[in-house]
Parts: structure tokens; sequence; C-alpha cells
């Protein structure tokens, strides 16, 4: 069920242009319903008041209503289901797989908040898999970081990353739950970051990830192991991430010749 419906809240006032005239109502309404959605108020999914009680809120007409769900709707913040109303579109993030992308790069089109909880920051020896993807001795104390990475309330992957030491330690100074970690490396360590390698399956996911993305250990989730290379063909990070079906898909665009 939708949050009540309170109307004696204050209707928001149409914000003046900077050639003094008012924004035309459908726009306050919009950005008014924007705004609740990004306090919380109606979550991923959740359903929107009805254009009747917009009406009601706003003193407005139903063509005027009309036309601020249709503009959210080509925003992608809100859906309509025939005979129940609007809703507040589900998550799903697209990446491109032709532009290696942070996190908050990839999520920067839906307009939504991202950060990082941080699970574990620790030193350990390279497995054999870990130490085959940073190109180094099995046994080489490495730096693993792992964390959730969180979009609009929503755990999408966890990220499990091996770093070389020399990286590692630096970025474990840093505010990993708020800056992704290759702007980190660019901006704050010098790093160039190059291109990276990529193998993409689905995978039963194991327990212990099941519980931070909201799963059940039987479901499937997108694998991926990502092996990133600096300017310089170093390697500077290897992932294993765990990424919800539900949530993340990929687009790659592949010429003829």
């Amino acid at each position: 069920m939708p949050p009540a419906y309170n109307p004696s809240e204050p209707k928001p006032h149409a914000p003046e242009a900077r050639s003094g005239e008012k924004v035309p109502k459908y726009v306050a309404i919009r950005n008014w319903l924007i705004d609740r959605i990004a306090r919380g108020d109606f979550g991923r999914g959740e359903q929107l008041p009805s254009e009747h009680d917009v009406m009601s809120q706003f003193d407005v007409s139903r063509v005027t209503v009309r036309q601020a769900f249709d503009d959210l709707r080509g925003m992608g913040m809100v859906e309509a289901r025939r005979g129940k109303g609007y809703f507040v579109s589900r998550l799903l993030a697209t990446a491109s797989l032709e532009r290696l992308q942070s996190f908050g790069e990839m999520m920067a089109p839906l307009g939504v908040e991202t950060h990082s909880d941080v699970i574990e920051l620790l030193e350990i020896p390279a497995d054999s898999d870990t130490a085959q993807g940073l190109s180094l001795e099995t046994g080489t104390t490495v730096t693993r970081i792992s964390r959730a990475r969180i979009a609009g309330g929503t755990t999408v992957s966890i990220d499990i990353g091996s770093l070389p030491l020399a990286i590692g330690r630096k970025l474990m100074l840093l505010d990993l739950g708020r800056e992704d970690i290759f702007l980190l490396m660019e901006k704050r360590l010098g790093i160039e970051i190059g291109y990276a390698d990529i193998t993409l399956d689905v995978a039963s996911v194991p327990a212990a990830i099941a519980q931070f993305l909201g799963v059940g250990p039987a479901d499937q989730v997108l694998r991926l192991k990502r092996r990133t290379y600096a300017n310089s063909g170093d390697v500077v990070m290897f992932e294993h991430i765990f990424a919800r079906l539900d949530i993340l898909q990929f687009r790659v665009r592949i010429p003829r010749w």
C-alpha cells in the first residue's frame, strides 16, 4: 500500500522562472512527485497517489495531472498499470560493455543516489585464481576490498576486489563508501585506467553473498570476473562481482565486420 495521503499537506508553489513567469502546473506536480520519490516516501514498485488524489490536492484538471505523469514515464521513473494506476519503476540499470564504467557512472542515468557499504578490508595471501588474475605468485599478500554496491536503497551487487598491496593500502585510507574505486585511482592515486577483460555468466549465488543481495541461496545471479589494467599495462585490480538479475542488465553493440 502507498503511504497515507495527507490532504492537509501544503501545496507546493510553482517556482518563478527567470523571466518572472511561473513554471507550468504540470511541472510543479511532476517535481513534487520526484521530490517525494527521492525522499523515499514512495519506494521502488510502490503505488503513487491516484490521478484523482493529485487533482484534488492541486485543484487542476485530469489533463494537467496526466501530463505530469507522462513526463515521469518518459524519464523512466514511473510506469502505468492498466486499471491500477501509477507505480514507481523498478530499478533497472544498463551497463555498456563497450566502455569501462564505474558503479556511479552506470547508475547516473537513473538519477538515484549510490554508495557502498564496505564489508571487509583485508590483507591476505592470494589464492591461485587471484594470483593469476593479478599476475602475481600464489601466496603473495594482496589487499581484498569487499563492498555492497547500493543504489536507491537497494543492494545491486557485491564486489570482491583484490589489488596489489602498493595500491590497496592507499585505497584503504580513502572514502570507499562514497567514491568509486576507479575514480579514486584516477583522481587520488594518479593511476590512468586503461581497459578491462570481463567474463560473464549466470550462476547460483554463494550463501554468504545471497544474504547481502536479498536473494535466496538457490537463486541465479550474474557473475562477473573483471581484470582491470592501467594504461601502463599493469593489472591494478581483479574482481569477482555478483549482481542481481532483476536489476542489472548489459548492452553491447557488435559490428558485422
